[in-house]
């Protein structure tokens, strides 16, 4: 008898620098989480980011656990957890520092140009 598996998370945990660098050159929008494990905001906005992951698959979600991989936080100089990042082609678009989930659903919307109150 076989149990049924948990769906594979739709956001990529990302490890290290050249893992970031390699999923930020997307053509496609790619948003990264900044978090810490304990970051009480970042547990708050986390089952948003899991629901945006969901329901626009034409971006590209990412994670980075700010202790794990203080590389890749020093090289984009996040200092507040949660901060969130929005790339494409590789280049920067924009970020929200702290848990400010109307900022995060809109410019989710206005990178992807997909209306998420549709989905």
């Amino acid at each position: 008898m076989s149990t049924a598996a948990t769906p594979p998370s739709k956001i990529q945990e990302i490890k290290s620098l050249a893992q970031f660098n390699e999923f930020i050159k997307s053509d496609k929008v790619t948003v990264i989480d900044f978090y810490a494990t304990w970051c009480g905001p970042c547990k708050a906005i986390e089952p948003v980011i899991d629901a945006l992951a969901e329901r626009v698959p034409e971006v590209g979600f990412g994670r980075v656990d700010v202790d794990q991989a203080q590389d890749i936080a020093q090289e984009y100089g996040v200092t507040a957890m949660p901060t969130i990042f929005y790339f494409q082609n590789g280049e920067k678009l924009n970020y929200v520092v702290g848990a400010n989930l109307q900022k995060i659903v809109q410019l989710v919307q206005e990178y992807s140009k997909v209306d998420i109150s549709s989905r």
